[in-house]
């Protein structure tokens, strides 16, 4: 969507970034493929920043995959349900409940027993907490497959409670210690799952996976890296195999739901079925893009153990304002030293024509060329007056109404985060 009253403004950073300007963001980390490619990207890099800075500080962490089994004739909301848990609805008067992913940190054998001095399992292995995303993916012959990818923070002993706990040592659990936490893990997931619907129930091999992020001396630059996990011949690092979802191709003949989308513009759009990538007819995948946007309503896709940021010195949060603090944030990370004005018509005829990214690339380099830009717009159809070049002025006056706005978000954040911290674990 767009600002009617200023247009949009296409500014390139002293980096050669571009930056769309002008334009209201949706913050839909599901439904928006451009919203979701800037929100993971975001997340991305706060994750690394948290992995690396625990493992050098000591501590363990691991990638956790968690999968159901799962057929043709499953539907999305169900397995969302078995794993995620379902979603409270005042207006039925129901309550949220646990699925299998919450049933992994409840009990007396994982949390123990303080009144009878006994620990649990998340004692012996110092767990601090995890970082949970949920992905999708969809095929004609085993229908969807949801599954969630979760990095877990151990290896840390602790004082406090809530917003006070805090980290007092690091160490390194004994083999022993980290078989039993994937013992206990491997079986509270099958079993809940099997409770839910027997089908669901996962194979021994494919229910939960477990792979130790490790570190190496990095020859060249003498600093500690986190080894990266290979994916289909790319090396992917743990963060963006964690949240970036917008990164990823479906495997073994699945999409993923931004495939779908793209598929069901290219149909509509008149391109002959067999030259668009993906399968289905554009009945077919309509109707998935339906089921994926109810199943997922209300869901988080990212979700950051509760007070888990303050524990490893890091701000923010998880839910949609935190989404869109995000994305004003990466719209504000950098100066801006050029730009054009696109009118609002025109813009409108540009993503019409989906020649939206190609002007955006336009707006990249190491000059800003205004003319490939006109070039974009003019070829979506709109006229070549619609694009004019923004003075040095104007591009001062658009960063520093940038940061204002940036200022003011970060402060009404803060008050937000101090309000929701204050708060009783439920």
């Amino acid at each position: 969507m767009m600002d009617p009253d200023s247009g949009v403004i296409l500014a390139q950073t002293v980096e050669g970034n571009a930056v769309v300007l002008g334009l209201l963001k949706c913050g839909k980390i599901w439904l928006c493929p451009v919203c979701s490619a800037k929100i993971r990207h975001g997340r991305a890099e706060e994750i690394t920043t948290a992995v690396v800075s625990w493992i050098r500080q000591g501590g363990t962490a691991y990638l956790v995959t968690f999968t159901a089994r799962h057929a043709a004739s499953h539907r999305l909301a169900d397995l969302m349900d078995a794993i995620q848990g379902t979603r409270a609805d005042a207006a039925k008067g129901t309550k949220r409940k646990p699925g299998a992913y919450q049933r992994l940190i409840t009990g007396g054998t994982w949390a123990g027993r303080p009144d009878r001095g006994q620990d649990g399992i998340r004692d012996h292995v110092g767990y601090l907490g995890m970082i949970r995303a949920t992905e999708v993916t969809v095929g004609q012959a085993n229908g969807w497959h949801p599954h969630i990818h979760a990095i877990v923070f151990l290896g840390g002993r602790t004082v406090g409670t809530g917003a006070d706990r805090q980290v007092v040592e690091t160490f390194e659990p004994t083999e022993g210690q980290f078989a039993m936490w994937q013992d206990h893990w491997s079986a509270v997931w099958t079993r809940h799952l099997h409770q839910v619907d027997p089908e669901f129930t996962p194979s021994d091999e494919h229910g939960v996976d477990f792979k130790r992020l490790e570190t190496a001396q990095d020859a060249a630059e003498l600093g500690q890296y986190i080894a990266k996990l290979q994916d289909g011949g790319k090396e992917i690092s743990p963060a963006n195999e964690l949240v970036r979802g917008d990164l990823k191709t479906g495997r073994h003949g699945n999409m993923t739901p931004f495939q779908v989308l793209g598929r069901i513009g290219d149909l509509m759009g008149g391109v002959p079925e067999e030259d668009v990538p993906g399968h289905g007819t554009l009945e077919w995948c309509l109707a998935l893009w339906r089921e994926y946007e109810r199943a997922t309503k209300g869901r988080r896709a990212i979700e950051w153990t509760r007070f888990l940021r303050l524990l490893l010195g890091l701000d923010g949060g998880d839910s949609e304002e935190d989404d869109m603090d995000l994305l004003f944030e990466i719209d504000g990370a950098s100066e801006l030293r050029a730009g054009a004005h696109v009118q609002t018509r025109a813009w409108h005829q540009v993503a019409n024509r989906a020649l939206d990214l190609a002007a955006t690339e336009a707006a990249e380099g190491t000059t800003f060329d205004v003319t490939a830009v006109t070039a974009v717009v003019t070829a979506a159809g709109a006229l070549p007056g619609s694009v004019r070049p923004l003075t040095l002025g104007e591009i001062a006056e658009k960063w520093e109404a940038t940061l204002t706005a940036l200022a003011e978000r970060r402060e009404n954040a803060a008050a937000r985060r101090r309000i929701e911290r204050s708060r009783p674990a439920h």
